[in-house]
Parts: structure tokens; C-alpha cells; sequence
């Protein structure tokens, strides 16, 4: 969910507790208001008819609809003014209502009277009828408000973030250039820039370094691996004895898988710093053909069954290299770790490319296979690193790497996104 959907939710929310709270702040201090208006109304009415009597010979004359005057015994104690509920017909609405009645007693020309008055009562429902109308009608007038408003107002605000987030997100270690974000007058955002313009700095530092550091231990190690490569293969073309001779072939394996590793791990270290441009549109088909062509005498001399049904034309947007390297560690971990007799099955289509090839059981979790230095069988000549290259290629394209193992089946699909 983007930042300013979850602003406009939470200014929503809190909205809706607001006017919930305030409604009903609302509701009992109207009716409070009310009422009391209503009481001083009536004593004024009251008080206006008691003047009135005051010049007035009969005070029945003054009798209505809704006045009441009764005179009480002169030695009777005062009555003071009081407010209660009654039941009254309503004239205009012809039934009977609920009514608010007043009444006092008051002394005039020397005679003791008690007058009441009453009026049609405003009842809780119709307050909180119009207490509800007007929050809804408040509340949606918000709701647009703050819609359009926090939209606006968010865009503006947080327009340095989305420019560092761009920035971010074209950061690249082949620039070699530190994170630069324009003058905000936000000191969050500020000091947000400064840490991401001093993390940069560090970044790009220790790539410098660990780069340098990999490219002189590899050609350091491969020099002294290929003088040994050499003087090892001399040796096996001198007069020796077959003890020598296995001691020395032994040699000879481990400084090439040696410099196999080194060249490996040289690679995965640049797919991982992305240093590689320049991506073409690619014919994989071809260049499957082309791989399977290179290894039809290893896949004969290891007696393997090889069927394809590759779709011709299938275009891919890659490097030519690291398709190159995709392909043949593809092909090559299918041969490597197959059976004798055993079989191959590639499928190439629009969408997916599928090898099937038969294998033994693993003796580790299929799950790990991905990693660094994973091996089905421990002893096997095998490196480990062919499918964490090919994992970090599809990592790279956005393509879907899945590895199965089942019923002597290795099956690895890669699903393909232009």
C-alpha cells in the first residue's frame, strides 16, 4: 500500500472517532440547551401573564388554550417555578404528544394564584436524527476534503521522497559516483539525504576494495595454478612409473578444479555487481542448439539419451555472455549429474525453458542446491557454484527459477519474461 493511501486512511479513521465522540458530545448538550431555552421561555410567558393579571378586574378572561390558573388560599406556601414532562393534546397534529409543562405561583392584588403553561417537547429522537444528519453531512464534506486535500498536500510533501527514491533506485556501483539529493526544506528528509549520501560514500568504498581484492587474488592464484597446470602435464609425459603417474593426474585435477572455482567465483562476483551491459536480443533456440553441438561427444562417451523439442525463435533480451554462461550450466550440471545409460530432455518454448535429465537420489536437501558450494553428492568432482550462477542470471532478468527432484528426475524450469 503506498504511503499516502495509509495517510488518507488513518486521517479517515481518526475522523470517524472524532465525529463519533463529538456527536454525541453534541447530542446531550443540545438537549440540555434545549430544554433549559424551553424552561426560561415558559417562565417568561408566565411572568408576562402575571403583569397581565396585574390590570385585569377577572383573570379568567386571560385563560387559553394552553394556560392554566388556579388560585390556591392565600396562607398557602409559594409554589417556585418548576419544569416537568406531560402528556397534552397537540392541536396541529391533532393526538396526543409529549409536552414540557412550567408552572409557579405568584401573589397579585393580594390574591394567591398558580399558573402552568406547557409546550410540545423536542424529543430525543428527532435530536439525534438531526444530530446524525449533520454528522454524515459533516463527514462526507471531510471525506472529500481530505481525499483531495491529502492527496495534494502529500504530493507536495513528499515530493523529495519519490526524487530520492529515484535516486536510489539508479544507484550503481559502475558510476562511481555517491548519492546526491536536491536541497529539501524538511529536516526529516535532510537527514535522511545525509545518512544516504554517507552510506553511499562507504558502499562505493568497500566495493573498490573488495573488487581490487578479487581481481588481484584471482590472477595471483591462476598464475601459480597454470605454471602448475604446466609443469604437471610435463611431468605426465616423462618417463614414470603408474603410482607417479596417478599421484601426478591427481595433482593435475585438483589445480583445474582449483582454477575452475577461482574463475566462478570471479564470475558470480560480477553478475552480482551487475557488471555486465549491453543486452541484445538473443535467439535462445540457436544458441541451445549450439551448446547441445559442443557436447554430443560427452553426452555419447556417458552413453545419455538426448531429446529435445526446442520451439524455433524464442528471443530473450540478455548479454550474449551470461546467456552463454546460463545455457552451458544448464546443459553441463544435466551431464555431470546424470546416470550410465541415463537420458536428457530439453523443452524450449515462448514462455519456459525445461531440462529433465535422470540422476540419483541427493544426499542433501534439493532446497539447498541453489546456494554456494551445494552438491548433491558430496564426493562428486562438481564445484557447487553452476546453479547459483544460473540462479543469479535469472535473479538479474526477473526470470523464475524452480529445481525439482522426483522419482530420479532432476527437472529444472525457468519461466521467461520479456
Amino acid at each position: 500500500m503506498k504511503l499516502i493511501n495509509q495517510f488518507t486512511i488513518w486521517y479517515l479513521g481518526i475522523s470517524i472517532i472524532v465525529l463519533l465522540i463529538g456527536g454525541v458530545l453534541i447530542f446531550y448538550k443540545l438537549e440540555s440547551e434545549i430544554d433549559f431555552e424551553q424552561g426560561k421561555e415558559l417562565e417568561r410567558q408566565l411572568d408576562n401573564y402575571a403583569r397581565r393579571m396585574e390590570f385585569m378586574e377577572n383573570p379568567a378572561r386571560l385563560k387559553k388554550d394552553r394556560l392554566e390558573i388556579r388560585e390556591l388560599p392565600l396562607e398557602a406556601a409559594q409554589i417556585p417555578f418548576q419544569v416537568n414532562d406531560t402528556l397534552a393534546w397537540h392541536e396541529p397534529l391533532e393526538q396526543v404528544e409529549r409536552q414540557v409543562k412550567a408552572g409557579r405561583s405568584y401573589l397579585i392584588n393580594g390574591k394567591h394564584y398558580y399558573m402552568s403553561t406547557y409546550n410540545i417537547m423536542i424529543e430525543s429522537d428527532d435530536i439525534t436524527e438531526t444530530v446524525v444528519q449533520t454528522m454524515v453531512a459533516i463527514f462526507l464534506l471531510l471525506l472529500i476534503f481530505i481525499v483531495v486535500t491529502s492527496r495534494l498536500v502529500s504530493k507536495k510533501i513528499l515530493q523529495p521522497f519519490h526524487q530520492s527514491l529515484t535516486k536510489i533506485n539508479g544507484f550503481t556501483f559502475k558510476e562511481n559516483a555517491p548519492l546526491e539529493f536536491e536541497p529539501s526544506r524538511i529536516e526529516e528528509f535532510e537527514k535522511l539525504h545525509e545518512f544516504l549520501r554517507k552510506m553511499s560514500l562507504r558502499l562505493l568504498s568497500d566495493y573498490k576494495i573488495v573488487k581490487e581484492f578479487s581481481e588481484n587474488l584471482s590472477h595471483e592464484i591462476q598464475t601459480p595454478i597454470a605454471i602448475t597446470s604446466g609443469k604437471l602435464e610435463l611431468l605426465l609425459n616423462s618417463p614414470i612409473n603408474d603410482q607417479q603417474a596417478k599421484w601426478i593426474a591427481a595433482a593435475y585435477q585438483s589445480t583445474q578444479k582449483m582454477s575452475k572455482t577461482v574463475h566462478s567465483l570471479a564470475t558470480l562476483a560480477k553478475l552480482e555487481n551487475q557488471e555486465f551491459e549491453g543486452n541484445q536480443r538473443l535467439d535462445l533456440s540457436q544458441l541451445i542448439h549450439q551448446s547441445i553441438a559442443g557436447y554430443e561427444e560427452l553426452i555419447a562417451i556417458k552413453n545419455i539419451r538426448l531429446h529435445s523439442n526446442i520451439a524455433p525463435e524464442v528471443h530473450i533480451e540478455m548479454h550474449p555472455n551470461m546467456a552463454e554462461m546460463l545455457v552451458d550450466n544448464l546443459l553441463s550440471n544435466a551431464i555431470k549429474h546424470n546416470q550410465n545409460p541415463g537420458y536428457i530432455d530439453i523443452v524450449v518454448s515462448q514462455n519456459h525453458l525445461t531440462i529433465r535429465n535422470s540422476g540419483s537420489q541427493p544426499k542433501t536437501d534439493v532446497a539447498e542446491f541453489l546456494e554456494r558450494f551445494k552438491k548433491g553428492n558430496p564426493s562428486s568432482d562438481s564445484i557447487g557454484l553452476g546453479l547459483s550462477i544460473v540462479q543469479q542470471i535469472c535473479r538479474i532478468h526477473g526470470f523464475t527459477l524452480d529445481y525439482q527432484f522426483s522419482e530420479g528426475e532432476h527437472r529444472i524450469r525457468i519461466e521467461l519474461q520479456d
